[in-house]
């Protein structure tokens, strides 16, 4: 009677699945398909360490090319597959399958997110993305999303960013599956603060990828944040973040992109509207706030009268909410130092003096300045501008 074979025996560490034409790495003797440790080697091209126990061989895909077959592995497949009924298949491109089209056991999630992690504080992305790709094709719905962070992080520092961008999409494909709803508030736990880090370490390598991790975050937001201030802060933070995002692409002066990726904005700020259990001057204090990055996404890229209209309207509801005593708040004070920025760009004298006078007349008044120097600074910013004005009617 022949010795029972287990699964673990005969299947890759890479792919998760039944060994195809098994070689074992030379150093070590651990065994993989073929197929996927040629895959695999060519995340380097000087050395390779084995994706089951870390042992580094120096080798190029052409090295392992020439590895030999494990005669002894195979037979024991042959038998495991004949006692198991299943015969082993391949992938249709003749690539490494990741996954292997089989979920992975609570031992082998274990194991390798415990690599990943070592290979990630250690700064070995390149040995972190095959496993986090096998992870990620093995696992279904939201436990994919830590998975598909962690994998993006590794692709952003290996600069694979077409690879990256294309798991931002599928990333927010999972969160925008029917399937999506509050109960996945566990598994997305502190999942936006990740996605927003990202999103502004993406801004100066690839916006458009940058915009989608802000993208994911406002739906992990919208759907796990339970408190009304909680979530007003957090898509105020996001709105922020979408204005560093138009300054990047003001300066690769892609204005005619800008219009149709903004449209995000408008939802941010219907979102905001939508809160309700908030007390009204908390609420209508962040909807200016998300006004005033508004119109400094417009103003970056040119677009003055929008910006004129979304500073407008922050000031109004500001006003709306608490009277006289808006004046006290530097919001109101930004509004119309940027009223004057854009008047004047947009060639509107008189208006641009108006703005800049009102602008000093609240930042006086002002009591939420984090500092009398920022105050003073305030003033003194709207004191210039004004005698350049001065300047020019004398000098017209």
């Amino acid at each position: 009677m022949g010795t029972a074979v287990s699964f673990d025996e005969v299947s890759c560490p890479i792919c998760l699945d039944t060994l195809q034409k098994p070689i074992g790495m030379l150093s070590c003797g651990h065994n993989f398909c073929h197929v996927c440790l040629v895959e695999y080697s060519r995340t380097s091209t000087t050395s390779l360490s084995c994706p089951t126990c870390r042992k580094v061989i120096h080798v190029d895909s052409n090295s392992v090319e020439s590895f030999p077959r494990n005669w002894t592995v195979e037979s024991m497949i042959e038998r495991f597959s004949i006692s198991n009924k299943e015969q082993p298949t391949t992938s249709s491109k003749g690539s490494v399958r990741f996954g292997g089209g089989r979920n992975l056991t609570s031992q082998e999630s274990i194991q390798l997110q415990s690599l990943v992690e070592q290979d990630m504080k250690e700064k070995r992305f390149d040995d972190a993305i095959p496993i986090l790709q096998r992870i990620v094709r093995s696992v279904e719905g939201y436990h994919k999303i830590y998975h598909v962070i962690n994998l993006v992080q590794c692709l952003f520092e290996t600069d694979q960013m077409e690879e990256a961008n294309e798991c931002c999409k599928e990333l927010q494909s999972t969160l925008n599956s029917a399937n999506f709803t509050f109960t996945a508030k566990d598994i997305c736990k502190n999942c936006d603060v990740e996605l927003l880090q990202l999103a502004e370490d993406f801004i100066e390598k690839d916006y458009t990828s940058s915009i989608l991790f802000l993208r994911c975050a406002f739906k992990v937001e919208c759907a796990t944040l339970h408190s009304g201030k909680q979530k007003l802060d957090e898509l105020r933070d996001t709105a922020f973040r979408m204005s560093n995002v138009a300054e990047e692409m003001s300066r690769r002066k892609n204005r005619n992109e800008f219009k149709s990726q903004f449209v995000f904005m408008d939802e941010i700020f219907e979102d905001m509207l939508r809160v309700t259990d908030v007390e009204l001057k908390t609420k209508c204090k962040r909807l200016a706030w998300c006004l005033l990055n508004k119109a400094f996404c417009f103003y970056n890229n040119s677009f003055y009268s929008q910006s004129i209209e979304d500073n407008k309207q922050a000031i109004l509801l500001m006003k709306a909410a608490f009277g006289d005593d808006a004046k006290f708040y530097r919001i109101v004070g930004i509004c119309y130092n940027n009223l004057g920025v854009a008047y004047a760009n947009d060639k509107q004298l008189m208006k641009e003096e108006t703005a800049y006078l009102q602008a000093k007349h609240v930042y006086e008044a002002v009591t939420d300045f984090v500092s009398d120097d920022e105050k003073q600074s305030s003033i003194r910013l709207t004191e210039n501008n004004l005698k350049r004005i001065n300047d020019q009617y004398h000098n017209s």
